[in-house]
């Protein structure tokens, strides 16, 4: 049997120097090329998510596993797994991606779910907006126990409307 920290917790996310991710259920930017980086570094990894999240999301991301976190016993929509328990539902998305053989799952929002993670995560695949937008949801505060591991290449898109740089980071020990 693995051990049981063998399956790293990865948060991801954009977020503009004032943490500010969204605003009224959509994000205030429009970047295809982190679209890109997301789809790269989350495919074939289990992913968690807040149900508010998976409805701006819209629809299950293919080419990996949707878990969606809810407390509404009701709620089943097609293509994903429902866990309403935050724990119970990164439980199961280590087993999945213990199975897949990756080594990390996905924790890819909203602002809640970063919120009760954060503290959890080993890694983050921060994109670093140069912006300050309005908005109702924040991501959580990288502190000093965080230390950047890699600075990625992308290549900008022409309808990208902000300009940012991508960090991955580790906890610190």
């Amino acid at each position: 049997m693995a051990a049981q920290d063998d399956v790293k917790i990865a948060l991801i996310a954009a977020v503009p120097q004032n943490h500010i991710i969204g605003i009224d259920g959509d994000m205030p930017w429009y970047l295809p090329s982190d679209f890109k980086f997301f789809k790269a570094t989350t495919m074939g990894k289990p992913m968690v998510m807040g149900r508010k999240q998976f409805e701006t999301v819209g629809r299950p991301l293919p080419g990996r596993t949707n878990i969606v976190v809810t407390r509404r016993k009701d709620y089943q929509p097609d293509g994903v797994l429902v866990i309403n328990d935050l724990d119970a539902a990164i439980d199961h998305a280590k087993h999945i991606a213990r199975a897949d053989k990756v080594d990390e799952i996905m924790i890819i929002g909203g602002g809640e779910i970063y919120e009760a993670t954060i503290d959890r995560a080993d890694r983050l695949y921060i994109t670093h907006i140069d912006a300050a937008p309005d908005g109702d949801t924040v991501f959580p505060k990288i502190d000093k126990s965080w230390v950047e591991v890699d600075r990625p290449s992308f290549e900008p898109h022409e309808r990208d409307t902000e300009t940012y740089y991508i960090a991955t980071y580790e906890r610190q020990n």
